[in-house]
């Protein structure tokens, strides 16, 4: 049996009758190779069970063929929330399709633990980043950037100046949410949403306000409540609005949502006929709710794809790439869903 570890360019061009150079071109897939000589390259490649070395490629070529998912965040979300893994599989799928690998890069914790692989990939070591936004994102995402690396930020960091950007549209996904509880004649809509530190909840506020405000509806801020983007948060945020006694609220999580079910039936009161519930998130794995929840689908899948192509592109100008939303209608709204 050949030893791979012991095979070389030369030995794979000498079995092939070809020289070093020619195996090279054939392993870059360069497209002046003659079919038949590719071919035979090929076949001696696949007999020997031939391996390159990845570490002399990215010497001259200068990419590692690695990019890193950084992602600010505490290990229970990390494992445990269903829009880290509905984009984790998203990037595993555009690497997929780009013959490339990924890693986690998760910062937990302390400061230093961020200043170190921030370093590592400042060197290199990386082709390019995948940086989730959060209040805990900014200084990575400036210190990243101040140190010439390849960056895409998944979702809306307070600066984004200057910044290869892909997010899903908040703003107006949440307004197709207010419009459909005002088309089934919902009257006093209350808001449920994360605080001002999560810069996606800000846009979901402005979709929620515009909407009111092209039908004429007048904005009480008793009627809106923020609160951390949690079950916990979302049973407080409803725990403070209900006395209001709306007939609907949106919660700009379906996380939140779900806290909204659990103060609701705490209280007695029934989902959709005295209060309709409406979140907004869709994902594969998330909450599960008795009626069903609807809610706004953000592609979370679609976007690790996208930021993986953006990364991958070349792409001189800042760029800022929006995926659509759409409504999925459950029963907790009150509408029928025959």
């Amino acid at each position: 049996m050949t030893d791979r570890s012991n095979l070389t360019l030369e030995e794979i061009g000498k079995r092939a009758g070809v020289s070093r150079s020619t195996v090279s071109r054939v392993l870059n897939d360069h497209p002046d190779v003659r079919t038949a000589v590719r071919e035979k390259v090929e076949a001696v490649i696949a007999e020997t069970g031939y391996l390159p070395n990845q570490a002399a490629r990215a010497l001259v070529s200068n990419k590692s063929g690695l990019i890193g998912l950084v992602m600010l965040t505490e290990a229970d979300e990390l494992f445990g929330d269903p829009y880290y893994s509905a984009l984790v599989s998203g990037i595993q799928d555009g690497c997929r399709e780009n013959n490339i690998v990924f890693s986690i890069f998760p910062v937990l914790g302390s400061a230093k633990r961020a200043d170190q692989l921030i370093s590592q990939i400042a060197q290199g070591f990386v082709d390019g980043v995948i940086v989730t936004a959060g209040p805990r994102s900014e200084g990575v995402i400036a210190t990243l950037r101040a140190r010439g690396s390849r960056l895409v930020v998944v979702g809306h960091p307070e600066d984004d100046d200057n910044l290869l950007r892909i997010d899903v549209d908040n703003y107006g996904g949440t307004r197709l949410a207010v419009d459909h509880l005002v088309g089934l004649g919902r009257q006093r809509i209350a808001y449920v949403g994360p605080n001002d530190d999560f810069v996606f909840g800000v846009e979901r506020l402005e979709g929620f306000c515009d909407a009111l405000a092209a039908v004429g509806r007048l904005i009480d801020d008793r009627w809106i409540q923020l609160a951390e983007p949690t079950v916990a948060g979302g049973y407080a945020a409803a725990a403070e609005v209900l006395p209001e006694a709306p007939d609907a609220i949106f919660a700009a999580t379906d996380t939140m949502a779900l806290g909204v079910f659990k103060a609701l039936i705490d209280r007695g009161l029934r989902v959709p006929d005295d209060v309709a519930v409406v979140g907004f998130d869709g994902l594969p794995r998330g909450p599960h709710t008795d009626p069903e929840l609807t809610t706004v689908v953000q592609p979370v899948a679609d976007v690790g794809r996208a930021a993986v192509s953006v990364l991958l592109g070349e792409v001189a100008a800042p760029h800022l790439v929006v995926l659509p939303t759409h409504l999925h209608v459950g029963r907790s709204c009150g509408a029928s869903t025959r």
